[in-house]
């Protein structure tokens, strides 16, 4: 375990008194000499001296010869302890040796000064001084670093310096083989994290140590190196709150203090920047940039940003286009700093942070530039500031291309109706200065003054209070007004009479005045934000709108045979026409959807109805029924069909 550690010619047994150690009972071995308690002089005996003009160990022993077959046989054949002589060698064997060991340059069993070259165990650890005649402290903490060197055993302790502590540091122990109290000599058995050793009288406290040392320890089996805390004494703590205080900045006060003092003094003004304005003068960054303005009448506004290295100062300058219509003031915003983000000074005196201000860098196209609440955009700069930042901070200022936005015309909208005439009345005055009544069509009005389509229709809001409730609701052809009434019912609850003022109705789903289009059996139209289900027409209105196909195309029954004529001409339907089946409107209206997924209002089946009553309509049973066969015949003769006379239907709800 010795040889393991450390080993070499400063680890031999120095030269003793022969005689002495003839005397002693203990064998003449490293470790069990005794020393001469007789000898009186005990100074260090000079071993480098100069021989030759050149350095030489006056304490070198001679270099022993190694004897390798010796060595070999004491570590693979313990036989030689009983005195048998092993084997002998032949001279193949020999000779086979003799080439191994001189192409070989490590020896099989490495001494240490080889096995550990460049291995240091490092400890670190502290002791307490006492410190005498200080109110501020009665002791101090000195750290140091202990370094064992395993290749020869050696130890070197050195004291890390601490500014203004007025202690010598440095080398605290020269590197050397420190002796125990015990007389033997220190190995890493005796190094240990939380223990204590003894250097000289001096006694030092182990609390930590490098991870090298750490594995070490783990790999040789010599337990865990537990980490412990270091003490600090007070004056590591006020050096450090003395640290602390210099690195907190300065309070602006305290500064404007200290200069006012300096001038009062005598002092002269410091001028901070003026080494940036003598080489920075005439010298400014300009760019070109762009503000959206987003209010109704606003468009987009082009302008130009200086910034003046000298000083650090922000001016913007507007570029108006030609016959822009605005006025010649071209500065936007003064020469001055620009501060990041503004601070509000609701009175006079206010104390406020100190301003942070746009620098160099804070400048790059493509960014945004707040200004009084507006968003600069970036867009391009010069040569000159592309050149300045290319030197300045290696950074690239590309030109972005402008975005382009449609240029679309915004209409405004009219004000609400006031409530009082008409709206075309009331919009008059928004079109003109003098207002001018709203043209008529007279041929309209005078052809069509006495027309009024009415239907019949009942409240769609499912409430069964309501259900029974009947309504008349009359489409006047002249201006295109709507009214509507309340058919007296008795014990109703309900008032009869007007329900609706006579006037032109909006139609809340597309927006525009009611036409006489917009109304047909079958519909749901909401007036005054009510919706009314119109279920039936009278005879004069189903006639006007047979006559007037051409506006009315839910009355053209020449159109709705044509989309129906697909739905007779099925393989169920040609079987129901071969059995003379017949179908309700309402089961015709089912059928049509199913095979067709087309949608066939209750106008369309009225207008088939009085259209087609003699040739396919059949009411002997008390029933609308409609034969089948007879409207596949009708719709595949594919002639003309001529508008006939029939009745009004209701459709069953």
């Amino acid at each position: 375990a010795q040889a393991f550690f450390f080993a070499g010619r400063r680890g031999e047994p120095q030269p003793v008194n022969m005689a002495m150690a003839q005397k002693s009972n203990m064998p003449f071995l490293p470790g069990c000499v005794a020393h001469d308690i007789t000898k009186t002089r005990h100074h260090k005996t000079q071993t480098l001296v100069y021989k030759l003009d050149s350095a030489a160990d006056n304490m070198k022993p001679e270099r022993a010869q190694i004897d390798r077959s010796l060595l070999h046989t004491m570590a693979t054949k313990p036989a030689f302890r009983l005195g048998e002589r092993p084997a002998g060698l032949t001279h193949d064997e020999r000779e086979m040796a003799r080439e191994a060991a001189r192409n070989t340059y490590r020896p099989h069993v490495q001494p240490s000064w080889l096995k550990h070259d460049r291995q240091v165990l490092h400890f670190m650890g502290y002791f307490q001084e006492p410190v005498h005649e200080n109110p501020n402290e009665n002791a101090r903490i000195r750290y140091v670093d202990i370094y064992y060197y395993l290749e020869d055993g050696t130890m070197q302790v050195n004291e890390p310096k601490v500014e203004n502590s007025g202690i010598p540091q440095g080398a605290f122990v020269k590197r050397h083989r420190i002796p125990k109290a015990d007389g033997e000599f220190y190995s890493p058995n005796d190094l240990r994290v939380g223990s204590e050793v003894t250097i000289y009288s001096r006694t030092f406290r182990l609390h930590n140590c490098d991870d090298f040392t750490r594995w070490f320890f783990q790999e040789a089996g010599l337990g865990e190196q537990a980490q412990e805390e270091a003490p600090v004494d007070n004056f590591m703590k006020v050096e450090q709150f003395k640290k602390e205080l210099l690195a907190m900045p300065v309070p602006k006060e305290v500064m404007d203090t200290k200069e006012y003092t300096e001038l009062k003094l005598g002092g002269q003004r410091k001028n901070a920047k003026l080494e940036q304005y003598l080489e920075n003068d005439r010298r400014v960054l300009r760019f070109f940039a762009y503000w959206d303005d987003e209010t109704r009448y606003g468009t987009r506004l082009f302008f130009t940003v200086h910034f003046f290295l000298s000083d650090d100062t922000v001016e913007i300058l507007d570029r108006h286009t030609r016959n822009a219509g605005r006025d010649p003031y071209p500065v936007f915003y003064r020469r001055s700093a620009l501060a990041k983000t503004p601070q509000r000074t609701h009175v006079p005196g206010m104390i406020v942070p100190d301003m942070v201000i746009y620098k160099p860098e804070d400048l790059k196209v493509g960014d945004t530039l707040v200004v009084y609440g507006r968003k600069f955009f970036i867009y391009d700069c010069d040569d000159f500031t592309r050149k300045f930042y290319r030197e300045y901070n290696g950074m690239e200022q590309p030109a972005l291309n402008l975005p382009t936005h449609e240029q679309t015309h915004i209409q405004l909208t009219y004000p609400p109706h006031t409530g009082f005439g008409s709206e075309e009345d009331s919009l008059a005055s928004c079109l003109a200065l003098r207002p001018k009544p709203p043209r008529q069509d007279l041929v309209k009005l005078m052809s069509n003054s006495d027309r009024i389509l009415r239907f019949e229709a009942r409240m769609d809001n499912h409430l069964p209070e309501d259900a029974s409730r009947t309504f008349i609701i009359g489409c006047f052809l002249a201006d295109d007004s709507v009214g509507v009434w309340e058919v007296k019912q008795r014990n109703s609850g309900q008032v009869e009479g007007k329900w609706a003022e006579r006037s032109r109705k909006i139609n809340p789903a597309t927006g525009t005045w009611y036409t006489p289009q917009d109304f047909f059996v079958g519909t749901t139209c909401t007036i005054n934000s009510m919706p009314f289900y119109l279920r039936r027409a009278d005879e004069y209105t189903l006639k006007y709108m047979e006559t007037r196909s051409f506006e009315f195309p839910l009355s053209d029954i020449n159109l709705i045979a044509k989309r129906i004529r697909p739905w007779v001409e099925t393989e169920m339907m040609q079987q129901l026409a071969g059995r003379g089946a017949k179908v309700t409107p309402q089961e015709m209206q089912q059928g049509i959807a199913e095979a067709l997924n087309l949608d066939v209002t209750d106008q369309e089946v009225i207008t088939i109805l009085r259209n087609l009553y003699d040739q396919c309509v059949d009411e002997s049973e008390g029933e609308v029924l409609i034969d089948v066969g007879r409207l596949q015949q009708v719709l595949q003769s594919g002639d003309k069909i001529a508008t006939g006379e029939g009745v009004g239907f209701a459709m069953t709800e």
